[in-house]
């Protein structure tokens, strides 16, 4: 999905959301200094494979955690992980590195990728901020409504929405 019908599908389910234009960023680091003046749960969005790439995981985590390998693969019973390949980002979410977004998920037409969010996400603030399939735009709207949309047109389908809590 471009972001034109990532607006049209929020405007047409009557979620509210700002944007905020910038230029391309490809870290945490980067975005914030152009949404500064927002308040918002600030995440990082990482995209993992199992070892047998049977298993795809979108992990939604605070942008100040270190990514505890151990303790994910424990709460969502997986084997050994790894961060997906430029390729597999491009083939299964249509996206490139640096871009990564629950919004993507639209764009994973077989359900391979499940989306995992830590509990302390939800707790940090009822908004959040997410790129609309570019790292040019930062949307921010409520989580439980980026959560239902989600959920409602399908993403979610043969696939786990889970939400974790890690140590």
């Amino acid at each position: 999905m471009t972001p034109q019908q990532i607006y049209q599908l929020l405007n047409d389910n009557k979620i509210e959301y700002q944007v905020v234009h910038h230029p391309a960023v490809f870290t945490t680091d980067e975005a914030d200094q152009y949404v500064q003046n927002y308040s918002f749960a600030r995440t990082k969005n990482l995209f993992l494979h199992t070892h047998n790439r049977k298993n795809y995981f979108l992990y939604i985590l605070p942008e100040d955690k270190r990514f505890d390998e151990k303790s994910f693969r424990q709460a969502v019973g997986s084997s050994r992980l790894s961060f997906a390949s430029s390729d597999e980002m491009s083939q299964i979410l249509n996206v490139t590195p640096g871009m990564v977004s629950p919004f993507n998920l639209f764009n994973d037409r077989q359900h391979q990728v499940s989306l995992i969010i830590t509990q302390e996400v939800l707790k940090m603030n009822e908004l959040i901020g997410v790129h609309p399939n570019t790292n040019t735009q930062t949307v921010i709207l409520k989580t439980t409504d980026l959560l239902a949309l989600l959920e409602k047109i399908g993403t979610t389908n043969n696939r786990s929405l889970v939400f974790i809590e890690i140590k």
